[in-house]
């Protein structure tokens, strides 16, 4: 005779979240998601006494869970599926992979950063997308051959959660296709803002990457040459890149500072950075920076200059467009997306168009 689900002991590894409060009095039970590699599943646990213990792991992101022996089920396919943008953002329990046609609507920000593997260092451009129903933000990792206007469908693409916000975020399996229009986009909400700020506090990480984008350890720069242990290879040190990304505290003026993410690109836009310079060379060369007009979107910095450089003096916001990116296309990896951060403005209707 066949055991029932709840009596079969089995042990599970994977993500747990969206753990629910406790369900009824008389006989509590509490619901869970977990995430597993190919799948994910809804598990019930009648053990009123480990709720803590699953808010606990939730709140950690606790990336493995031991002798799960509670009822299960499949509630979501392995595969990636076709969905529209409103039904992935109603969705409670999110699917790990999605198929998606969308247009492009801007370009919030260009970086760089570290893979899921913790090894490759790659870049990464950050848009806005929309389809009829909805818009979400879409990371796309390595150099893409993108326009902004246009539409593509997307596959095999991830969708994460962060501070309780859903992105998705492209992946060494998914395949980019430019398609004709779909109809007309949703508007947008994207806040963008520009405004005039002195800086008053810098913190910056310098990253030094081998010819085959893996993350140096330890690299001294006066030494001839540097090993990388995920290349097994040593390198000439003049061979290798210099990376700079961190946040400034801006002083804007009205109203509260700003704690903002600024990248490689636009760091050496405003300074000049030598091979040999070192962390407070850089951090010193902006502290000296007058007074500047900032461009920022969703936390990031995406365009700084000096303010007396402008041809217009007027104060305060401003809108601002932001560029479509052209660049050649290479193999994308898979990849952890980059911070959302806590900045937030007045949002800024931008209406697509087709």
């Amino acid at each position: 005779m066949d055991q029932s689900p709840a009596k079969r002991l089995k042990t599970f590894h994977g993500h747990l979240c969206n753990v629910s409060p406790l369900k009824d009095s008389k006989k509590p039970y509490f619901e869970a998601s977990l995430r597993r590699e190919g799948e994910c599943s809804s598990v019930v646990v009648f053990r009123p006494e480990e709720h803590m213990h699953f808010k606990n792991a939730e709140k950690t992101r606790m990336s493995c869970v031991g002798d799960l022996g509670h009822a299960f089920k499949n509630t979501l396919p392995a595969g990636a599926y076709d969905i529209k943008l409103s039904e992935l953002l109603k969705l409670d329990l999110k699917p790990k992979r999605v198929n998606i046609n969308v247009k492009i609507i801007l370009e919030e920000s260009k970086g760089n950063n570290v893979v899921r593997d913790r090894r490759h260092y790659l870049p990464n451009t950050v848009y806005t997308v929309a389809d009829s129903t909805g818009y979400i933000s879409l990371t796309v990792w390595c150099k893409k051959d993108i326009t902004v206007g246009e539409w593509y469908n997307f596959t095999n693409v991830s969708v994460m959660q962060f501070n309780g916000k859903t992105t998705l975020s492209t992946t060494k399996h998914t395949n980019i296709l430019n398609i004709p229009s779909q109809g007309t986009a949703v508007d947008v909400e994207v806040p963008i803002e520009s405004m005039k700020c002195y800086i008053i506090g810098v913190n910056l990480k310098i990253l030094f990457i081998c010819p085959g984008k893996h993350e140096l350890k330890d690299l001294i720069l006066s030494s001839p040459s540097v090993y990388c242990v995920s290349c097994k290879t040593h390198y000439k040190t003049t061979a290798s890149i210099m990376k700079i990304s961190g946040r400034l505290v801006l002083e804007p003026e009205t109203g509260d500072n700003i704690n903002a993410r600024v990248e490689d690109e636009v760091i050496r836009s405003v300074v000049a950075v030598k091979p040999d310079a070192s962390q407070n060379d850089i951090i010193q060369a902006f502290m000296a920076l007058p007074t500047m007009q900032i461009t920022i979107c969703n936390n990031v910095i995406v365009k700084m200059e000096e303010s007396t450089s402008l041809n217009t003096s007027s104060p305060g916001m401003e809108s601002q467009t932001l560029p479509a990116v052209m660049e050649p296309v290479e193999d994308s990896i898979d990849f952890s997306p980059p911070d959302v951060g806590i900045f937030s403005s007045q949002p800024q209707k931008q209406k697509s168009t087709d």
